[in-house]
């Protein structure tokens, strides 16, 4: 609650009458505009600035805002449908939506301060963007299919672009406007004025030549616009870089909406989504760096003021600065790779071209890479953030060691990464007390960082024998070695050695940084050796041996067959039930659906099922009071089920809650189906075992 009510001590001064006056009028302004890009139906558009404005006002003046964002929201829809009920219906729904983001914000992100670090700003996205917007979509289109508006059939499409809408609207608009109203001042420090109108005009001037330019508009050359404002972002902050993302979002709509550029697809909204979907991603990628240099700076200028060890406190800075200045080319460099590759698909994927359906393969196999790129870039970040917050918990299990050294071997090599190298692998059969997943990812680093600085042809030897009570596991490469002067900080965030211009394999500086902070989770250390530059390197991961291993094998626990189960998904998401049914079925089980909380209760008591699979963000009743609800009437199921939640909320609180309401196991989206397997494995040991 402490952070909740920060978010209203610091929402500033109650909203007298002509503060919620002008907040309707604005509302209601920017919302008619947004409704004339609305093309599949007249309530659902893909520009919707009203979200991110009633978000930033309710975090700026607290809770006392809402009545102004009802009345805009009912003026909006009322003149646009012309049904009293379907619109106080919609305003209902925008109301909402804008206060369950504001709270979400305030509990978990810090409130209107959401932008000023780096984990917050994920948790914004996550929450207001991502989450809060289901709301208003959801309880729009039913408002608008029981008033008659719209058809059954129509609204998942109405949906989407409702949905997307309001999360870009809430990316893009919400953070300057509250940045703003913060700092409002117009400062700008001596010299720099011109550098912030050339930087502007360079801003404006990429984005007409990308989205308006008769020679490259055709062209996905949308990457080019990252450069200047992640330039923006680190030198001029966060209030600038917000800023210069609304420009380029308002260049990027209109040319588009006036069929040009490389966003114009076959129809006017699949055209806005594409769009949307771009700005909301650059939207996402310019916070986290402007939040970062504004870490930065926060710091160094509390070294400042304390004045403490003063040229130790230059030099830190001089190289945080430089540490700044190569993370910035390398993320410019990790992002624009896949972003390209990401854009020239689409177009691919948007045209006939030779090859048919070959070609149309080929481009969502290069999607699916870069994607699963993205998102390990992304995962790494979090992870360092969490690490660094100390918020991430092990969970132990018996693992045997070779077994995971060969198994990230073999994925490296099934994914091509192998095809110019060779790895040496001569590990006993050593076993460890270690979370499986951390000690996969310590493992994968530290070979693919060999991976990076070994030219081709070379050698990794991977080996891994007990010294006394540890378990040491030993990565030595014959390649570029590690520079004395580098070796001390090989472990620091965003350090890297020189790789060129090429950057082959590429990455953010991170993953060593990783293995050691997951070293030290588990009770052990990771030290690097070279005798210099060309001479190769070793890395040496120390972690304990599980004590009862140390004289022999542990040997494997034994292996039950998965039999076929009866298994209910309670799940509000269509595509995510029916991916789950789909694998669920592949494997045999017998599978039943409901869509929300009362209906899951219901199955369960109708169908008595084996497994009940729920998530925890359900509509109206949540997972866990139908966890809960179905503990409690054990008795009329008359079997013992296993209650496992299959969600996105992953925190150590969520599973303790999820413990507490009755849950047996808590897996989290996106769900491993041999973890999944194993859940449904367990259930059968527990059959079994009660009878």
């Amino acid at each position: 609650m402490q952070a909740s009510t920060e978010a209203r001590r610091e929402g500033g001064d109650r909203p007298d009458l002509v503060v919620l006056v002008a907040l309707t009028l604005v509302y209601f302004v920017a919302g008619r505009l947004g409704l004339s890009f609305a093309t599949i139906h007249a309530s659902a558009s893909a520009i919707w600035p009203p979200t991110g404005i009633a978000l930033a006002a309710l975090l700026i003046f607290g809770y006392r805002a809402w009545p102004a964002i009802f009345v805009g929201a009912f003026l909006v829809n009322v003149t646009t449908s012309g049904s009293i009920l379907v619109s106080i219906a919609i305003a209902a729904g925008n109301t909402a939506e804008g206060l369950v983001g504001a709270y979400l914000v305030g509990r978990f992100a810090r409130g209107p301060a959401c932008f000023e670090r780096v984990a917050d700003v994920f948790k914004f996205a996550a929450l207001a963007a991502g989450v809060a917007t289901m709301v208003s979509a959801t309880v729009g289109v039913l408002a608008l299919a029981l008033g008659g508006q719209a058809g059954w059939g129509a609204l998942e499409r109405i949906w989407l672009t409702w949905w997307l809408g309001d999360a870009t609207g809430a990316l893009i608009f919400a953070p300057p406007l509250v940045l703003w109203f913060r700092d409002r001042s117009l400062h700008v420090p001596d010299g720099r004025l011109t550098e912030v109108v050339l930087t502007t005009a360079l801003v404006m001037g990429i984005g007409v030549l990308c989205f308006a330019s008769p020679v490259l508009s055709g062209y996905p050359l949308t990457f080019l616009c990252l450069p200047p404002l992640a330039w923006v972002a680190f030198r001029f902050g966060r209030r600038a870089a917000t800023t210069h993302v609304v420009l380029l979002a308002l260049i990027a709509i209109y040319t588009t909406e006036h069929g040009v550029g490389p966003f114009v697809m076959a129809t006017r909204n699949e055209s806005l989504l594409v769009l949307q979907a771009f700005m909301g991603t650059i939207a996402l990628m310019m916070l986290p760096i402007a939040a970062l240099m504004g870490q930065y700076e926060r710091a160094t200028a509390a070294l400042e003021a304390a004045n403490i060890q003063e040229r130790r406190a230059r030099a830190e800075a001089e190289a945080a600065s430089g540490a700044k200045d190569e993370f910035l080319a390398m993320l410019s460099h990790e992002l624009r790779n896949p972003l390209q590759a990401i854009s020239s698909s689409i177009w691919l994927m948007d045209r006939p071209a030779p090859g048919g359906g070959a070609s149309r393969s080929r481009a969502l196999e290069i999607l699916r890479r870069q994607t699963e790129h993205l998102t390990r870039l992304v995962n790494d970040l979090l992870d360092v953030a969490r690490l660094t917050a100390g918020k991430i918990a092990i969970q132990p299990q018996a693992v045997n060691l070779a077994d995971a050294i060969r198994r990230n071997v073999n994925a490296l090599e099934v994914a091509g990464r192998l095809e110019d190298h060779t790895v040496e692998v001569e590990a006993d059969p050593l076993w460890l007390r270690v979370d499986p997943a951390r000690l996969d990812q310590m493992l994968a680093n530290l070979i693919a960082n060999a991976l990076k600085y070994t030219p081709q042809g070379g050698t990794i030897r991977v080996g891994a024998r007990t010294e006394g009570a540890d378990a040491v596991v030993r990565v030595r490469d014959d390649g570029e070695g590690i520079a004395p002067e580098l070796l001390p900080r090989v472990f620091d965030l965003f350090t890297q050695g020189d790789r060129g211009l090429d950057r082959r394999e590429g990455g953010l500086g991170v993953g060593l940084a990783l293995v050691q902070r997951l070293a030290r989770l588990h009770g052990g250390s990771v030290e690097a050796r070279s005798e210099g530059s060309g001479r190769g390197a070793e890395f040496v991961l120390r972690l304990p041996v599980a004590a009862h291993a140390i004289g022999g094998a542990m040997p494997e626990p034994p292996q039950r067959p998965v039999e076929p189960r009866r298994v209910l998904i309670v799940e509000d998401q269509a595509d995510v039930r029916t991916a789950l049914r789909t694998l669920l079925e592949h494997e045999g089980h017998i599978v039943y659906e409901a869509e929300d909380g009362a209906s899951g209760i219901d199955a369960a008591l109708r169908w008595r099922p084996d497994v009940v699979l729920i998530d925890i963000g359900l509509p109206r009743i949540d997972g866990y009071q139908v966890a809960q609800t179905l503990r409690s009437r054990q008795e009329a199921i008359g079997t013992r089920l296993r209650l496992v939640a299959v969600t996105g909320y992953g925190q150590p609180e969520d599973k303790r809650r999820a413990r507490n309401a009755g849950f047996d196991e808590h897996l989290v989206k996106p769900v491993d189906p041999a973890a999944l397997q194993r859940a449904l494995g367990e259930a059968v040991a527990a059959a079994t075992d009660a009878s």
